[in-house]
């Protein structure tokens, strides 16, 4: 969600922001729909004009909440409106049990974010794989990769090049 910390936050880099509290929508929608159509939700939900240029996404913890097929789909809708160079993070958890759901971020400065959970019911983490993480990147590949103390891994991954002349 839009957290005024965060948007301050950007602000200062003189930058295009898109907000979009996808989770939510996205959860409903899914439930609704057939795994056919999965592909259309990320286009609906996440409708960008074709001039859309993201020099940086920030998935947060979104990966936890997606099994590999959507996480593809995700990231294949995503990485059309990205130039090669440009970078996604994402905090993938090792642990057993994850919030029931996604973490609000809260920038406080260069250095330091906070997080708050939303609700102290949990879920099974997919617990997803680097390799199996990988694979379902398309044409980001990882850059860095960080495990924190509390289980989390915290990766920067690089749109590369489309190898489509």
């Amino acid at each position: 969600p839009a957290l005024g910390a965060n948007v301050e936050f950007w602000s200062r880099h003189q930058c295009r922001l898109h907000i979009e509290d996808f989770y939510r929508d996205f959860i409903a929608r899914a439930a609704e729909e057939n795994q056919e159509s999965k592909g259309a939700i990320f286009a609906d939900l996440l409708a960008f004009n074709e001039e859309t240029n993201f020099d940086i996404v920030l998935a947060w913890d979104l990966f936890n909440y997606l099994d590999l097929a959507q996480l593809a789909g995700f990231v294949r809708h995503v990485s059309r409106f990205c130039k090669p160079g440009a970078a996604l993070f994402a905090l993938i958890s090792s642990q057993p049990d994850i919030p029931d759901q996604p973490t609000v971020f809260r920038i406080l400065d260069t250095e330091r974010m906070v997080y708050e959970t939303r609700t102290q019911v949990t879920r099974p983490c997919p617990r997803h794989q680097p390799r199996e993480v990988a694979r379902a990147m398309g044409l980001f590949q990882v850059s860095s990769s960080f495990l924190l103390r509390n289980g989390i891994q915290e990766y920067v991954f690089v749109r590369g090049k489309d190898p489509r002349p």
